[in-house]
Formats: C-alpha cells, sequence, structure tokens
C-alpha cells in the first residue's frame, strides 16, 4: 500500500495484531469483493485476539461493523443489477462422400438475468439453434428460439416457472448424420422443489406437444426425488401423462449413480414405460465415466442404452423423453445404442476428442437387411486460441448399410463431413 493511503495505519495495525496477513502474493487488495468465508477467518482472529488479551476496542468495532454493512449492500446491489451473457459458434462443413456440397451455420446464445433478491430472479434467453442454418425450417421463430424462466421462494419451497419449446428436432437434407439431430430447450412447466437432509425432492407439472395454436397436446404430471448417502446416490421419477377427457398413461424411471475414490462414476437407470406391453416397454441405460484415471489428462465415457420396441405409448410423441447418444440423435424404440467418449489434453492448449455410436436393432443384428441401424463415428481436436475461444477441426463418418436410416428416411450407405467451428464466449 502506498505510504499517501488514507487507510494504511489501521490496515498494518491489524498486520501486527495478527489479524490479516493479506493475500501470498502481499497485497491487500482493499477494493475487492471479499467473501463470507474470507469474513469469517477475520473475525475469528479479530475475537481470538481481544479475548486472549481482554481488550475491547469498541471504537475499531464499530468501524469494521459499519464496513461490514457497507459491503453486505454493495453486493445486495450488484446482485439486483442486470446480467447479460452470450456465446457464438460459427462452422463451416462439407461433405466428400457421396452427397458433395458445403454450409456455414451459427448458433447464437444470448442470456438476460434480473436478480429481485437471493431467492428471486427473472431470466430471458434466445437460443438460436439451428435458425442460423440458411435453411428453411418453418418454425415460428419467437416461439422456439425464447424461453423465460422466474425462481422464486414461497412456503418453504423452491419454485420454478419456466416457458419454452420444449424439443426442437433439426431436418437436414445435405448432412445425413445431423438429420434429426435434437436441440433439448426447457418446456413450459412449473417446479416446486426442497431438500431435506439427504433427500431432494421436486414436484412438477409439464406440459407436452403444444401446437402452433398454444393448444396443450399432452400433459404431465412428475416427481423426481433423489437421496445420497456417502458416493452412492438413488433416484426414482414416477411420470404420469394425460390427455384432457382421454388416453392416459404411467412411466417410472429408477437410477444409481456411484462415485468411486479413483474418479469413476457408475450410472445406472432403469425405466418401464407401458405396464401393457411387458418386456418391448422398458428402457435401460448403463454409463461409466472415467475422469482422469490415469493421471494423463484422460477422460473415457462408455454407455449402453437399449429402449423397448413399446417404451413410448401412442399418446408420446417420438420426440418425448428422447434419450441421445453422443451425436445429440434419437435412440429409437426397439433399437440398442452403444457409445463411446474419449477426450485426450494435449502440450499447447490443444484437445483431442473421439466420439463413436454403433446402434442396431434389439436382437443386435446389423447390416444391409436391417434398416434403422448405422455406425457414426468423428474425431476432432480443438486449440483455444484465446481465453473463452476455441478453434475446434472435425471429421466424421456416417455408416448406414441399409441405406434406411432413422424413421426410413433413405440416405446414402457412407457419407461424411469435415468441418472446422469457432466458439466465443462474449
Amino acid at each position: 500500500m502506498p505510504d499517501s493511503h488514507w487507510a494504511k495505519d489501521p490496515v498494518y495495525e491489524l498486520v501486527k495484531l495478527g489479524v490479516t496477513r493479506g493475500y501470498p502474493d502481499g497485497t491487500f487488495r482493499g477494493n475487492q469483493d471479499i467473501s463470507r468465508y474470507e469474513m469469517a477467518v477475520f473475525l475469528s482472529k479479530f475475537s481470538g485476539h481481544f479475548s486472549a488479551r481482554r481488550v475491547v476496542d469498541e471504537k475499531l468495532v464499530a468501524e469494521l461493523r459499519n464496513e461490514v454493512a457497507l459491503l453486505k449492500f454493495e453486493q445486495n446491489r450488484r446482485d439486483r443489477e442486470l446480467a447479460f451473457s452470450s456465446s457464438l459458434m460459427s462452422r463451416a462443413r462439407v461433405t466428400t462422400i457421396a452427397l458433395r456440397g458445403g454450409n456455414m451455420d451459427y448458433r447464437l446464445k444470448l442470456s438476460l438475468t434480473r436478480r429481485f433478491s437471493e431467492d428471486s430472479s427473472l431470466r430471458v434467453r434466445l437460443d438460436t439453434v439451428d435458425a442460423g442454418f440458411n435453411m428453411d425450417n418453418g418454425r415460428p421463430l419467437a416461439e422456439k428460439l425464447i424461453d423465460i424462466e422466474s425462481q422464486f421462494k414461497m412456503a418453504g419451497l423452491d419454485w420454478s416457472v419456466k416457458l419454452g419449446p420444449g424439443v426442437v428436432p433439426h431436418l437436414d437434407d445435405l448432412f445425413p448424420s445431423e438429420n434429426n439431430m435434437i436441440y433439448i430447450r426447457p418446456k413450459t412447466s412449473v417446479t416446486a422443489a426442497a431438500s431435506i437432509d439427504r433427500l431432494s425432492l421436486s414436484t412438477s407439472y409439464v406440459t407436452r406437444q403444444v401446437a402452433t395454436s398454444g393448444k396443450i397436446g399432452v400433459h404431465e404430471l412428475t416427481t423426481f426425488m433423489k437421496y445420497k448417502f456417502g458416493r452412492l446416490a438413488l433416484t426414482f421419477q414416477p411420470r404420469y401423462l394425460f390427455l384432457i377427457d382421454g388416453d392416459h398413461d404411467f412411466l417410472a424411471e429408477v437410477g444409481l449413480n456411484y462415485f468411486w475414490n479413483s474418479g469413476w462414476l457408475t450410472q445406472l437407470l432403469w425405466g418401464v414405460g407401458d405396464f401393457k406391453a411387458g418386456y418391448s416397454g422398458m428402457y435401460a441405460k448403463i454409463e461409466q465415466k472415467m475422469f482422469d484415471p490415469w493421471k494423463t489428462g484422460t477422460t473415457v465415457v462408455l454407455r449402453l442404452d437399449k429402449v423397448g420396441s413399446q417404451y413410448r405409448h401412442d399418446i408420446i410423441d417420438e420426440y418425448e423423453f428422447c434419450c441421445l447418444n453422443n451425436f445429440d440423435r434419437l435412440i429409437l424404440d426397439g433399437t440398442v445404442d452403444i457409445g463411446c467418449k474419449v477426450g485426450q489434453r494435449l502440450p499447447y492448449d490443444l484437445e483431442l476428442e473421439a466420439l463413436a455410436d454403433y446402434v442396431t436393432t434389439g436382437d443386435f443384428k446389423y447390416g444391409e437387411d436391417h434398416p434403422g441401424t448405422y455406425f457414426i463415428w468423428q474425431m476432432s481436436l480443438a486449440y483455444q486460441l484465446v481465453k473463452s475461444t476455441d478453434l475446434n477441426v472435425f471429421y466424421r463418418l456416417y455408416q448406414v448399410p441399409s441405406g434406411m436410416a432413422q424413421f426410413s428416411d433413405p440416405v446414402p450407405a457412407v457419407s461424411d463431413m469435415i468441418g472446422v467451428s469457432l466458439s466465443t464466449v462474449l
């Protein structure tokens, strides 16, 4: 601190008393915000000093109390201000096999948050999803691109009210591997949540399949429960779906997560769809995540998804309760998806990533006589140009032996994609 600083003497007096030592680099940083943890350490040392000496400086205590009140006021004022964030990703892609051509697209995300208190806020987000793909998707933009979320506390519960488009499927004629890719957006819903010791509980009303006219096609009442003890977490989520004066159905999912000491995470999920359909109404997922288990900058995620042939009821759209693979594509009823994701950090701010998904029928048959089965893999190399800005170069190969992909769409037996993307947080 400069000798001319007005607070030099009080600060150095606290240093002499052992109440504060400043930061490891020898600075005090008097204009920097103080956290609750730092304040706790500060007051603990301050209290201990005077308890030992049996001395109380009422004037200094009053000054500190005023400083704490001012810091709290400034923090609350900043919390109430508008917070804006944005990100932009742009890609250039070409295909060299079967379909020759290229395209350039972008995806812009904007978020504006207004905090009214520690427990209440309002957030408005805009996500262009595939509106920047230079294609006619025929969607009402305001309805599909914007979502609103309000959070507040009432009657001892944490409430969340969302207004959003829900699942947005992408249709692509140029790149077969991106056709029917899914964007997960918030659904219109009302949720009340609470935590009791190790138990987390929430209950929601969700609207599904909202028509352009605004009419709700399917309603959902759901409860999500999660109980944690040690490294183990159990989850249970029953769902009740119904039409007004119409059909109804009940689904349920049970999950288990276990985190190992070595940085491995095992996840199991089992769901039942249409009870009357028996085994064909079941869904199972096994996922094994390894977070750098060999201390070499390597991460590995292995997963197996098997969906029964009648997991989704007639009243549920095929995009509802969608299980997505590594390429954000649907895992359809009656199919099995075996996926793998490997990441490796390299020197010079480089990161190598490999993705692969093998999708086949429930009997694990694959080939020209089994429509809808495919194998897709991608290799990418990312480089951090500057902070919050990444450059990514990738190659993707998509193989469909039967020539008939998801939803019986005709595609080339082999197609590929070479691309480069630039993403930044503005």
